[in-house]
């Protein structure tokens, strides 16, 4: 796990980035901005503290559905796809399976919700 701090406006991620990292919000305040957001003004979501995000992508090992911003000064905490999938590689078979199918669903309803 690694501490970031990001400035307001700097990207955390862009949308069909690899999906290499998880992130916990310490401090601040991150746009989510679904492809199609012309304005880039106002993200879709707002993520707020002790929220995690980009996480979808780390369990599907799927490509970034949607960019990150910093609106805000913004202190993370970033869990890399190997340390997320070595502590899932020590749970059982059935939570694996939980993490996946309930990944697929919302990504799932996020693309219907567009």
């Amino acid at each position: 796990m690694e501490k970031r701090d990001y400035r307001p406006g700097q990207f955390i991620f862009k949308v069909g980035e690899a999906s290499d990292v998880m992130l916990l919000l310490l401090e601040g305040e991150v746009g989510i901005f679904f492809p199609g957001n012309e304005t880039n003004d106002e993200p879709n979501f707002l993520i707020t503290g002790n929220e995690i995000f980009g996480e979808m992508g780390v369990i599907e090992d799927e490509l970034r559905s949607a960019s990150a911003r910093a609106m805000t000064a913004t202190s993370l905490v970033a869990v890399t796809k190997r340390e997320f999938e070595a502590k899932v590689d020590a749970a059982e078979p059935f939570v694996r399976g939980i993490l996946r199918i309930l990944s697929t669903r919302i990504r799932e309803m996020n693309k219907a919700n567009r």
